[in-house]
């Protein structure tokens, strides 16, 4: 996937993995979105929560439903942020939510299809 945020550190438990991100001003997802005040689409952050599924833990290779998704603020240009993800491997799903020491930015749980 292009335009993923750089990862500055990595931190895993059992079934948690903890990535600190930094969202570059330059980051290509924010082109258009919007002009007069750049945020991160929603599509993109579900889209990277899937690819560190994945890319980490092996669960996809796709997902099939997403489950209580809520944005509660915008992520914008120059962010750092740590994306927490919980997984069941068993049950092929991840629970996300980026956040900082203050705010909750988005959270939802994704359920990937079977690895064939």
């Amino acid at each position: 996937m292009n335009g993923l945020p750089k990862i500055l550190a990595r931190r895993d438990a059992a079934g948690r993995t903890e990535l600190d991100i930094e969202v570059g001003e330059d980051n290509p997802w924010f082109a258009g979105h919007f002009p007069e005040m750049a945020l991160l689409p929603g599509v993109v952050q579900i889209g990277w929560a899937a690819h560190f599924g994945h890319a980490l833990h092996g669960l996809g290779p796709g997902v099939n439903t997403l489950e209580q998704v809520k944005f509660k603020r915008p992520i914008q240009p120059g962010a750092r942020l740590t994306l927490t993800l919980k997984i069941d491997l068993a049950a092929g799903k991840l629970r996300y939510e980026y956040q900082d020491a203050e705010h909750s930015y988005s959270s939802g749980a994704l359920q990937f299809e079977p690895s064939p």
